[in-house]
C-alpha cells in the first residue's frame, strides 16, 4: 500500500525539526531512565539532577555507648564515610521509517480515544516509543555496564561480564560488599541453600538487615528456581506467586532484568544503598527529531537523546554478593 497516497488517515504527515533542550526534553528523558526496571519499581535511590558527580556521603559507628561515669569519655566511634558517583555521557540514535511506525500510531491514537484520554501528537510518539526501548537497554547497563559503551562502573561489572575480575565484580560498585562463595549452578534443588549462604553472611553485619526494603536481588531464572523450590517446601503460593510478592525469611526477592539469566549471581543489600545518579532538571539534557527524509529521499526519522547517568553505592560494605568465586 502505498502509505504518501492514501489520505484516510493522511499518511504523508510532516514533522518538523524538533529540538527539545533542558527542561522541554525532561518528559522524553525521564521516561527512558523510568523505563529501567530498577529505578521504575524504586528498588535503588534515584539523584536527580547530577551533574558529572556526586558524593554520597554516609556515617558509620561501632560502640558508641560508655559506662556511666562523672567523666565525660570522649569517643570517636561515628566516622564519615564518602563514595563518589560518576556519570557516564549517553545518547541514543535511532532511525525510524514513518510508513512503517505510522499506522501503530494510529492504532494508539484511536485507543486513548476510546478511553477518554486525550491523543499524543506524531513528535511526541515517536519519542515515547525510543524513550521506552532506551529504559530497557539502560537497565543492563545499570547492572552489567558494556564492553562497547564508556558507562564505566555498573553495581556487578565494568565491561559487561559479570566475573570474579576486576573489571567484573572486582571493580564494580558493589566491590566492597562481603563475598558468599556459591560453588554450584542455581537449580530449583540448590537456590535455597544458595540465598541462606548469602543471608549467613548478611547476619555477620545486623545493621543491613534492619534497612528498608533489604533484600535478595537475583535473575529471573533465579526467582522461578525460587518459586520451584517454595512450592515442593509446600510453603507460600509456590509456582502461583506473583513476581513482587515474593520473600525468604521475611526479606524480599527482587526478580532483577539487568541481572542476567545467564549468570548465577546474587546480591543482598537494601534499595537506598543502590544509588544511580542522572543528570535531569539539568540544561544537558536534549531530545532531537530530525526529518531526514526532507533531505535524502527516504521515509525515514531519526531520533537522538543525551543524557548522563552513573551508579554508586552509598556503603561500601553493606551488602553480599553470591557468586562461584575462584
Amino acid at each position: 500500500m502505498n502509505l504518501s497516497l492514501n489520505k484516510k488517515h493522511d499518511f504523508n504527515i510532516t514533522v518538523g525539526a524538533n529540538t527539545y533542550a533542558g527542561e522541554l526534553a525532561l518528559p522524553y528523558v525521564t521516561a527512558a531512565l523510568l523505563g529501567a526496571e530498577t529505578i521504575a519499581k524504586g528498588r535503588c535511590r534515584l539523584l536527580e539532577g547530577v551533574v558529572k558527580k556526586a558524593v554520597i556521603s554516609g556515617i558509620t559507628s561501632t560502640d558508641t555507648i560508655v559506662d556511666a561515669s562523672c567523666a565525660f569519655t570522649v569517643g570517636t566511634a561515628l566516622t564519615l564515610n564518602e563514595q563518589v558517583l560518576t556519570q557516564a555521557d549517553l545518547k541514543v540514535n535511532e532511525e525510524i521509517c514513518r510508513g512503517t511506525m505510522y499506522p501503530t500510531f494510529i492504532a494508539a491514537n484511536g485507543r486513548m480515544q476510546r478511553n477518554g484520554e486525550l491523543p499524543v501528537d506524531w513528535s511526541s510518539f515517536l519519542l515515547g516509543a525510543v524513550a521506552a526501548r532506551t529504559g530497557t537497554n539502560l537497565e543492563n547497563l545499570l547492572w552489567q555496564s558494556s564492553a562497547t559503551t564508556t558507562f564505566g562502573v555498573g553495581f556487578l561489572s565494568t565491561d559487561g561480564v559479570i566475573d570474579d575480575a576486576v573489571t567484573g565484580i572486582g571493580g564494580s560498585a558493589c566491590k566492597g560488599f562481603a563475598e558468599a562463595d556459591l560453588a554450584t549452578a542455581f537449580a530449583s534443588t540448590t537456590i535455597l541453600g544458595h540465598m541462606n549462604t548469602v543471608f549467613n553472611k548478611a547476619s555477620a553485619t545486623p545493621g543491613i538487615l534492619q534497612k528498608p526494603g533489604c533484600g535478595f536481588y537475583v535473575s529471573y531464572e533465579a526467582y522461578a528456581f525460587f518459586l520451584q523450590a517454595m512450592a515442593l517446601q509446600n510453603t507460600g503460593a509456590g509456582f502461583n506467586q506473583s513476581f513482587d510478592g515474593a520473600s525468604y525469611l521475611g526479606y524480599p526477592v527482587y526478580a532483577t532484568a539487568g541481572i542476567p539469566n545467564t549468570t548465577d549471581v546474587m546480591v543482598f543489600t537494601y534499595p537506598d544503598n543502590l544509588v544511580v545518579g542522572v543528570n535531569s532538571y539539568t540544561p544537558d539534557i536534549s531530545a532531537d527529531l530530525i526529518p531526514t527524509y526532507l533531505y535524502d529521499g527516504s521515509d525515514n526519522v531519526r531520533i537522538s537523546m543525551r543524557f548522563a547517568v552513573g551508579v554508586q553505592t552509598a556503603v561500601a560494605t553493606d551488602g553480599v554478593v553470591g557468586f562461584n568465586f575462584v
